[in-house]
């Protein structure tokens, strides 16, 4: 609030007009560069509305006027209350500070007071009241190393002094070496503790171990009896199978060799292959000459094959052929086709080249730049 205190009633005006002129050249190019609200000729209705809004601006700016008129008196009576309080304020400090001085910073309880003391000389002390006297200090050579007068009592007091701590660390390497000694018998007794613990469950494991393998043992004496009993029963049973089926082949058909045991009941020219001995010498010339039939096709049908295959390699060496001319004959249209495109396109670039250099020589010799279009429609104006 008090920052308007340094703004005149001219920087005021300033400001209101430069926005009032700024804010009536949004509503223009609002107006102007928008193609559907621009009009041709003159707006009566906006010049209307003009008049108006400037009648209400001047309005409003004497509003404004009389409100910062108030405002600036407000301020000033504002100012010059808080100026009365703070003339007070002042005044009060100054009070305290004076009633404190008076009460707490008296002369005699100053650090340097003793300096210019009236009464120096009647509160001094002697130089030296005794050995024990603050006041003697090194550069006072009042006192130095042996000539105190408690010499003899202080070399006395050092003596019983050493002798006690002689007998202090005495005891305490004498205590040190008990302790030494009875850290190292527990430390014995505790070994030999564990000794004899690990030796303990050694013998226990060794014992346990030596059950578990004798179970081990037993049971792998158990199954071995178990197996070789299982393996005499396979043998035996083995030997009795194989006997029998000695007995059975020699009195089967398939040693007896009966025709009869190989026809199957499922038809006349079906065969048991489990029971057949082969075929009989009929049946074997009977397939001899159907095989020398089957020969005779086959060399037949590969010499049609042959015949049939020279027929085709013929035909696809002259349609081989035909294609080879026939992209001979492409590739020489093709070229030539080229070779017109290319030189009408030289026609083209030399005719375009000409009609360019007419419109740059003749026709735009006055061509305009960018700085020409950029300066259209940046203002209303």
């Amino acid at each position: 609030m008090l920052n308007s205190l340094f703004i005149n009633h001219q920087d005021q005006k300033e400001a209101l007009a430069i926005e009032r002129r700024r804010r009536f050249e949004e509503s223009r190019k609002q107006r102007i560069f928008n193609a559907r609200r621009r009009l041709i000729g003159v707006d009566v209705d906006a010049l209307g509305h003009q008049v108006q809004e400037k009648h209400e601006a001047e309005q409003a700016q004497a509003e404004q006027r009389r409100k910062f008129a108030e405002e600036m008196r407000r301020q000033e009576q504002v100012l010059l209350l808080k100026q009365h309080e703070q003339r007070q304020e002042r005044i009060r400090e100054e009070n305290e500070l004076n009633r404190f001085r008076a009460s707490n910073q008296k002369p005699e309880q100053s650090r340097d007071f003793d300096l210019f003391d009236p009464d120096g000389l009647k509160k001094s002390l002697p130089a030296r009241l005794g050995d024990d006297d603050p006041r003697l200090t090194v550069s006072g050579a009042q006192k130095f190393d042996g000539e105190d007068l408690q010499e003899r009592h202080r070399r006395k007091v050092q003596v019983e002094q050493q002798r006690s701590w002689l007998e202090q660390q005495i005891r305490e390497k004498r205590q040190a070496e008990i302790d030494r000694r009875a850290a190292e018998q527990f430390l014995e007794t505790a070994l030999m503790s564990r000794e004899n613990r690990l030796n303990q469950l050694a013998s226990q494991e060794r014992y346990a171990r030596g059950q578990v393998q004798e179970a081990v043992n037993e049971f792998n004496r158990r199954l071995m009896a178990e197996q070789e009993q299982q393996r005499r029963r396979r043998e035996r049973e083995e030997q009795e199978d194989n006997l029998a089926e000695i007995y059975n082949n020699l009195t089967s058909d398939v040693l007896t060799e009966n025709p009869d045991a190989a026809k199957s009941s499922f038809g006349p020219n079906r065969v048991i292959t489990a029971q057949y001995k082969g075929m009989s010498p009929e049946e074997i010339e009977a397939i001899r000459r159907t095989q020398e039939l089957q020969l005779e096709e086959l060399k037949r049908r590969r010499e049609n094959e042959a015949s049939t295959r020279k027929a085709w390699d013929r035909l696809a060496n002259d349609f081989d052929r035909t294609v080879t001319m026939k992209e001979h004959e492409l590739n020489r249209r093709r070229h030539v086709l080229a070779e017109q495109i290319r030189h009408e396109n030289h026609q083209l670039s030399m005719e375009q080249q000409r009609k360019l250099e007419y419109l740059d020589k003749v026709v735009y010799q006055n061509r305009p730049t960018q700085a020409y279009f950029d300066q259209f429609n940046t203002c209303t104006r």
